[in-house]
């Protein structure tokens, strides 16, 4: 059996190395199979995973489910803003969404409604309402996203109408139900 040394890190380093550390371990990278190997249910479970992780990363950013901004949306008391970036928005978003610049640029225009923040998994949408909530907006996340909303059976748009592309991010959040087709 050949065996490995060990070479010991200098302490500075493993303090430079945490914060990535930890990210990789909070985003998925822990050594489990590919995605793509997943069944629906196990992608569903492993989105449920990382949607923990981001609200113990940031629990005072309140979150909504798929199915309360679905009540929502029946009622139009809610815009939802699109907080991923322009190239991830060009393959496909939740019908009606507007981008975060789109709000930015007028944010009391919507202050009748309930402003939902989404992204790909709910970690960059809540970063996104806790800085609005820090300026006096008040911005919810969208529990789980793109993805949890995929995973329910929400519409999603894309240039021609409706699509099943998604943009997720990478290869850990391609955890998209099967019927969709993923790029990063």
């Amino acid at each position: 059996m050949k065996r490995h040394k060990t070479v010991p890190v200098p302490a500075p380093t493993l303090l430079v190395l945490a914060p990535a550390l930890a990210l990789l371990a909070a985003t998925g990278c822990t050594g489990q199979p590919p995605p793509a190997d997943l069944s629906d249910a196990d992608k569903l479970a492993r989105v449920e995973e990382m949607v923990e992780e981001v609200e113990r990363r940031f629990p005072e950013v309140e979150a909504v489910s798929v199915e309360d901004v679905g009540r929502l949306l029946e009622t139009g008391s809610v815009v939802l803003v699109d907080a991923r970036a322009p190239r991830e928005r060009e393959v496909s978003w939740i019908p009606g969404s507007i981008t975060s610049e789109e709000f930015e640029q007028d944010p009391g225009r919507y202050s009748d409604l309930t402003v939902v923040a989404y992204c790909t998994i709910g970690h960059r949408s809540s970063e996104y309402a806790e800085r609005q909530n820090e300026q006096g907006r008040r911005v919810l996340n969208l529990r789980g996203s793109l993805l949890s909303w995929a995973h329910a059976g929400g519409p999603i748009v894309g240039p021609d109408g409706p699509t099943h592309r998604l943009h997720v991010y990478g290869e850990t959040w391609n955890l998209a139900p099967a019927r969709y087709e993923t790029t990063w």
